[in-house]
């Protein structure tokens, strides 16, 4: 499985490199290949030949971008990497996509639905949660108040610190599905 790790930025020197948008922290050095494009599958195969923390943001070049121009020629590229190249403690951490397919359940232990995505908004990641018979979904967001954060990689229940009726008014009707 591919994950976005970024969005290519503007170009930054001369030999090719540029910034990653979308990022809070470093290109982990286990990244050695990426996947650029404006979709997966259109994406081309790339060379992480380095990878930089360059005035509070992340940078790379890679062998797609010889030079500037070529960088330049990039930018707003989506960059996807296999979910295998990403190092994840186990006890400590978890990627988004983890996430996914979990059941919620609120403080009483009363089922909610299950996560069928997350989403990473300007001011939060939400997760969107689907009820039982998929006729509606709600956001909600990953902060400590809704969510016991105390969950592990592997486990397939997040448990939320509040009772389902915290969230009555804002499930979302869909159509049928």
């Amino acid at each position: 499985m591919f994950l976005k790790i970024g969005i290519v930025g503007r170009a930054l020197g001369l030999q090719g490199s540029f910034y990653v948008s979308g990022r809070d922290e470093s290109i982990p050095s286990s990244i050695r290949f990426i996947k650029i494009g404006k979709t997966l599958d259109t994406a081309k195969d790339a060379e992480v030949l380095k990878s930089v923390w360059q005035s509070g943001r992340a940078a790379i070049v890679c062998s797609l971008a010889a030079d500037r121009t070529a960088a330049e020629l990039l930018k707003g590229m989506n960059i996807w990497v296999e979910e295998s190249q990403i190092r994840v403690s186990e006890d400590r951490e978890f990627l988004l996509v983890d996430l996914i397919g979990r059941d919620v359940v609120d403080v009483n232990g009363a089922f909610i639905g299950r996560v069928e995505d997350v989403l990473k908004q300007p001011a939060s990641i939400n997760i969107m949660v689907v009820n039982q018979d998929r006729s509606a979904d709600v956001e909600i967001p990953m902060i400590a108040d809704y969510i016991d954060m105390g969950f592990l990689r592997g486990e397939k229940i997040i448990n939320l610190k509040v009772d389902k009726d915290v969230f009555g008014d804002i499930w979302n009707p869909r159509g049928k599905k």
